[in-house]
């Protein structure tokens, strides 16, 4: 036990300094996508000053997850909408919206493939420079169908005698994180077998403060043929 009962109203911007080590670190830092607001930067700042070190960091493991989406529907009602809107060609801001990382909620029935983990952090040893990363990452098309849309998610576990896991896919309950869809520009016909692959970068906005820029770049694999490519930058703000 710490031996310390007691609270430390704050304000925005404020810090506190306590002279005691802690054997616990529990903190609901996960923004969409996992890292957006970058609160896990305090958590990680918070846990090498203040936390025993045989302490615990609850959730201690995080684990970050990409799948192939097919939604035509949302696919056509985002983009070719501003094509005429009462009578208004809008166009100009369809290159936008390719460049936004949207947060909504992914219907498992329009995932076209598997899970792919692509990024897994240990909380109790993880430091601030990993979490700017780029990974790669493969994943099997399990339905025909046209592929819209990459679609990241994250599992956080909180491992102990009764193990708790936190699941934020389009397979699980719906959370207030949703999923993070990636919009491609050129949606491709793919079919069963065929393969996603190439590399996802999380890196810091540097122009937006807690945001995050995730870039994917890859091809679609149909045997030994490339039938699609893509290379693009979206923003999570």
């Amino acid at each position: 036990s710490s031996g310390i009962n007691a609270e430390w109203p704050l304000r925005p911007g404020e810090e506190i300094e306590v002279d005691k080590k802690f054997d616990i670190l529990i903190s609901e830092w996960m923004g969409y996508g996992l890292l957006f607001e970058c609160m896990l930067d305090s958590v990680i700042t918070a846990r090498d000053k203040y936390l025993k070190p045989d302490g615990l960091v609850v959730p201690n493991r995080a684990s970050m997850f990409v799948s192939a989406v097919s939604d035509e529907a949302s696919y056509q009602h985002r983009f070719h909408f501003w094509n005429d809107v009462y009578g208004f060609k809008m166009n100009d801001v369809v290159p936008d919206l390719y460049k936004e990382a949207v947060v909504e909620c992914v219907d498992k029935d329009n995932v076209i493939s598997d899970n792919c983990g692509f990024k897994h952090l240990d909380l109790q040893t993880v430091k601030t420079p990993e979490l700017e990363f780029s990974r790669p990452f493969q994943l099997q098309i399990s339905s025909s169908s046209k592929l819209t849309a990459l679609v990241v998610h994250f599992t956080c576990f909180f491992d102990g005698d009764v193990s708790i896991v936190l699941d934020t896919s389009p397979e699980s309950e719906t959370t207030h994180w949703l999923q993070t869809i990636l919009y491609l520009k050129c949606p491709t016909d793919v079919l069963e077998g065929d393969v996603v692959h190439g590399l996802i970068a999380f890196n810091k906005d540097s122009t937006v403060k807690r945001g995050y820029v995730i870039k994917i770049e890859g091809a679609i694999s149909r045997d030994s043929a490339v039938v699609g490519k893509f290379n693009q930058l979206y923003h999570l703000h």
